[in-house]
């Protein structure tokens, strides 16, 4: 194992030898793209850039990305008529951040993946982007792909005034986008969706390498519809996510949607989503007209396996949470949510496939008893303010949690405190809230207190083989291992290892799930398939 490391610091070393840092200006940028190797780094300077920027065959590796970073906001791409601004193709392990996009109200989308014959792009992170002036129709976006794409991570970026937000994959789900994070984004007066990501067909996931299966992470962003909302038959939800494939590869991927703070819509849901999603620790306040979060059939697909806990949802005239029309082979559960409206029900089942069982532990009431249970519940973003007041019935008897102890964070409230599970809704506590006051501005990450962040830890940890004929290993690159718990589909642990090589032989074939705990404290999940 020594000779091991030693030879790969070897290697390291010598490729981290071999990259280049350029420093480039408006007028001569364009010349360094296509000499961009993987490991390399272009600085942008402060200026306006009006040669868009083209990431056209631009791979990089898994431990050398290639790194486009500009200086902030003083580094802006003003919109050409011509052209997509950021344009995307066949690329890799890019990494884009550090600038502005200013769309000049054209006819044209600020970051694009195209949607071109063959095209495809994966493990792209896109960080701290300012994007305005984008909002010529509804169907200008933002950040967007329509070809294939995998593990993308959206980071830190505000979207202020698009058409859409996001929009990932394609309308005709030919497209699909597998394996993302969005995370700790603002996006706020678009026309259309916040944010939405399209539902996938079956069979498409046949590019070579790539991810086959995984889930998708929205968490810690803001979407705001306060402003701008388009109404009647273009009136769009802040956030929709569709189903993934009804059988084969990608089968059992599930959205992650947690921590999000979603304000205001006056014609439509907060939130809309079909498939398998977990939906848990986000504040959603919908005072404009429209209402909260929909779980729903879409294109003829009934939503699978829903999950929804510990949500504080603010819903005036209409309900807070409704699932209608679900898929009733499978189970739904709705636990430990604080609701309040004015609807004769703010939880709402149409159509069944929800057992009473499953409906637990949660607390409604109408909007005017709202400030009986938490501080502020005013229709005002400045004194707004849904943590429990002391004393409040919010925190009330244990609720059930074993079923989601496999999901990310699960056990972590919306200020990233840990969780009491007595506690109703998105906060754990009473009294002051001493985390994030509710704002329309990029929610803080303060997460990162122990050196690397849960999302770097996230793309480090692995296991292979997968799937694994009885024994799996785990590779947390430079951070050790502290356990590793194995559960079934249905949340149930059956075993738990505290070594890297982990043997499941003695399972039974089928889909699991390995819950990954670091010596830090860092917390994964991963999917294992046993053969």
């Amino acid at each position: 194992m020594k000779n091991l490391a030693l030879t790969l610091i070897m290697i390291f070393t010598v490729i981290a030898t071999n990259a280049n840092t350029y420093n480039a200006n408006s007028s001569n940028y364009t010349t360094y793209l296509s000499m961009l190797s993987p490991g390399d780094t272009l600085n942008l300077a402060a200026g306006n850039y009006t040669n868009r920027l083209n990431i056209f065959s631009m791979v990089g590796t898994a431990t050398n990305p290639i790194v486009i970073i500009g200086s902030g906001n003083s580094t802006v791409f003003l919109g050409n008529a011509c052209c997509n601004t950021v344009s995307i193709k066949k690329s890799a392990y890019v990494i884009l951040k550090n600038f502005k996009l200013d769309g000049q109200d054209l006819e044209i989308d600020g970051i694009k993946a195209e949607g071109t014959t063959g095209n495809w792009a994966h493990h792209i992170t896109i960080e701290n982007i300012t994007i305005v002036n984008h909002g010529y129709d509804q169907l200008i976006v933002g950040i967007s792909t329509k070809c294939p794409a995998w593990d993308w991570i959206v980071r830190g970026c505000t979207i202020d005034g698009a058409g859409t937000g996001m929009y990932f994959g394609n309308s005709n789900g030919k497209d699909p986008f597998v394996n993302g994070i969005i995370e700790n984004n603002l996006v706020k007066n678009t026309l259309g969706y916040s944010m939405q990501i399209k539902h996938q067909n079956v069979n498409l996931r046949n590019i070579a390498g790539m991810t086959l299966n995984g889930k998708t992470i929205i968490r810690n962003n803001v979407f705001s519809k306060q402003n701008n909302s388009s109404s009647g038959g273009s009136a769009r939800p802040n956030l929709l996510v569709g189903n993934f494939p009804a059988t084969g590869d990608g089968v059992n991927d599930y959205y992650e949607i947690y921590g999000n703070f979603l304000w205001q819509n006056p014609y439509e849901s907060l939130f809309q989503g079909t498939g398998n999603i977990i939906f848990y620790d986000n504040v959603g306040v919908n005072y404009a007209g429209g209402s909260g979060i929909a779980i729903q059939n879409h294109n003829g697909f009934q939503p699978r396996d829903i999950k929804i806990f510990n949500n504080t949802i603010v819903s005036d005239d209409n309900w807070g949470i409704r699932l209608m029309n679900t898929d009733p082979t499978y189970q739904k559960y709705v636990y430990g949510n604080a609701v309040f409206s004015d609807h004769a029900t703010p939880i709402r089942i149409v159509g069944g496939g929800v057992s009473t069982a499953n409906l637990s532990e949660n607390i409604t009431d109408i909007i005017t008893n709202a400030n009986n249970y938490v501080n502020d519940a005013s229709n005002n973003i400045s004194t707004l303010d849904l943590y429990p007041s002391t004393g409040s019935a919010l925190n009330s008897t244990l609720i059930p949690n074993t079923l989601f102890s496999i999901y990310t964070d699960y056990d972590k409230d919306f200020n990233s405190d840990s969780k009491n599970w007595r506690y109703r809704g998105a906060y754990s506590g009473e009294g002051t809230n001493p985390g994030w006051h509710l704002a329309i501005e990029i929610k803080p990450d303060d997460t990162n207190t122990l050196g690397i962040s849960g999302l770097e830890f996230e793309n480090m940890a692995t296991i292979y083989p997968n799937p694994s004929l009885g024994i799996f290993t785990i590779d947390l690159k430079n951070n050790i291992l502290k356990n590793a718990a194995v559960f079934t589909l249905s949340g149930q642990q059956v075993m738990e290892a505290t070594t890297n090589e982990v043997n499941i032989s003695n399972l039974s074939n089928g889909i699991y799930f390995v819950k990954i705990t670091s010596q830090s404290g860092k917390t994964v999940t991963r999917k294992i398939i046993k053969n």
